[in-house]
């Protein structure tokens, strides 16, 4: 009977292990950093981003050139960019689980009028990381890198809420 026992012990220690480990994102701890390329093929690690002097929030959003709600919500972060650029915001886009080609990617968002850096995610392992279920889906991230919001979909719902929770979190850090 013992025998029996150390076959499905192992399995549930392994089974609870790599849940854990895929579990997505939770608010209040920090975000899981990594080391991608942008489309110019420079390597970059997502804590660079919050690092940069000004820097007070981060939108990391993710998206695919086949997603229809995609261009909306890429439309709509880069007028939000611009709007709260000053006051510290950076909107930093993931290209997942997209097969298109860097240049195919470039006039993408050259057609949108998006300008926001791209990073790629070239094997769904960033995805993955980040347990995406849908698109878009964005991130909102302190200066810390400790997570704030998520929002998953693109509708007026959602960008109510995105819009209290980015201001909530621009003034909370000014406050600082």
């Amino acid at each position: 009977m013992k025998s029996n026992s150390i076959p499905i012990i192992f399995f549930l220690l392994v089974f609870t292990l790599s849940s854990l480990t895929l579990a997505q994102p939770q608010i209040g701890n920090n975000t899981p950093g990594f080391i991608t390329s942008t489309l110019d093929g420079k390597r970059v690690a997502l804590k660079e981003y919050w690092e940069e002097k000004g820097t007070k929030v981060i939108i990391l959003s993710f998206f695919a050139t086949w997603c229809s709600p995609c261009i909306d919500d890429l439309k709509y972060l880069q007028k939000i960019q611009r709007l709260y650029e000053g006051k510290g915001l950076r909107v930093i886009c993931v290209l997942t689980q997209d097969m298109a080609k860097e240049n195919t990617v470039k006039d993408f968002m050259k057609k949108l009028g998006v300008s926001l850096p791209v990073l790629l995610d070239e094997y769904g392992i960033i995805g993955k990381r980040y347990q995406i279920t849908a698109l878009p889906a964005n991130f909102l991230i302190d200066k810390e890198g400790i997570l704030q919001a998520t929002y998953f979909g693109y509708n007026e719902t959602t960008k109510r809420h995105f819009e209290i929770d980015l201001k909530n979190q621009l003034s909370k850090d000014s406050e600082k």
